[in-house]
């Protein structure tokens, strides 16, 4: 793994790209609530399930959902 990441192969984190991807695809796909698990943290600054970054400042949703 550290020969994988000082190669620039995968994230410091120790997770290729692909990889987090499979594992977020997989846990969306395995519960028909997981989509909305993901949208309440990026409606507040954050995504991902596997790894999780930052939203840019101009994709949060500062709207309340309508009740």
């Amino acid at each position: 793994m550290i020969r994988a990441v000082e190669a620039g192969e995968v994230r410091t984190d120790g997770f290729d790209d692909r990889f987090v991807d499979l594992l977020d695809t997989t846990m969306v796909e395995s519960s028909r609530d997981a989509e909305r698990v993901l949208a309440i943290p990026e409606e507040r600054g954050w995504r991902g399930w596997t790894r999780i970054e930052g939203v840019p400042a101009d994709r949060i949703n500062t709207q309340l959902p309508s009740s």
